[in-house]
């Protein structure tokens, strides 16, 4: 019983991973027709993202790209006239990694609303790992491999958690020092207000005293 749930859980955490199929009209060059998907991901995560373009109508061709929105702009992966592609890459950067589709119109076609088919999957961590080779490799049993899956699922959830922590941590510290600094401002205001006060005093005081009113 103990054994079918580690494998009930272990699905479950994989369940995550799922793959999507849209459809992409044409479109010229340098216009419609593109499409983006992103992901984030920690920084060092493994990752394996998939593409498949179905067949369709001709005077098409799908483009596509791989990269991150960290300030580098990582770019893990390109490929013109895609039919059919694998890319594998280790993550460079906490950010989101985009995946972009452009299918082009060739020259001498009309825009009629063709269209092609895009199966794409993307999976990270253990979900990008080749699970069937570490078998054979080390000749695991079926709950063995289950197990181990399990194992590298958790990996990657602790240290997605433990980035979290960090993350919070910077904001706390970052929060932390705007407190200060508001807290200085505001201080300094009072003493000036007090000190702009104290002068206006003493100058009326001073006016009246010079005019014989007081």
């Amino acid at each position: 019983m103990k054994g079918a749930f580690l494998v009930w859980l272990g699905a479950a955490l994989a369940a995550v991973c799922a793959a999507i199929e849209f459809d992409l009209a044409a479109g010229p060059e340098n216009g419609v027709g593109r499409r983006c998907l992103s992901q984030w991901l920690p920084k060092g995560t493994h990752t394996k993202v998939t593409a498949k373009a179905l067949p369709g109508f001709p005077g098409q061709r799908i483009n596509m790209e791989i990269h991150d929105d960290s300030p580098s702009t990582n770019q893990y992966g390109a490929r013109k006239q895609m039919d059919e592609v694998t890319f594998r890459f280790d993550t460079q950067a906490h950010a989101n990694v985009i995946v972009c589709f452009h299918n082009v119109l060739e020259p001498g076609y009309p825009v009629d609303g063709r269209a092609l088919t895009i199966q794409f999957k993307m999976e990270s961590g253990a979900m990008a790992e080749d699970l069937h080779r570490v078998q054979q490799e080390e000749k695991l049993k079926p709950m063995e491999m289950e197990l181990r899956r399990l194992s590298m699922t958790l990996d990657d959830i602790q240290d997605e958690l433990q980035y979290l922590k960090q993350r919070e941590g910077a904001l706390r510290d970052a929060n932390e020092h705007m407190n200060a600094r508001v807290k200085t401002f505001s201080l300094s205001s009072i003493v000036v207000l007090v000190g702009v006060a104290v002068y206006q005093v003493f100058y009326l005081r001073h006016f009246f005293q010079q005019k014989k009113l007081i």
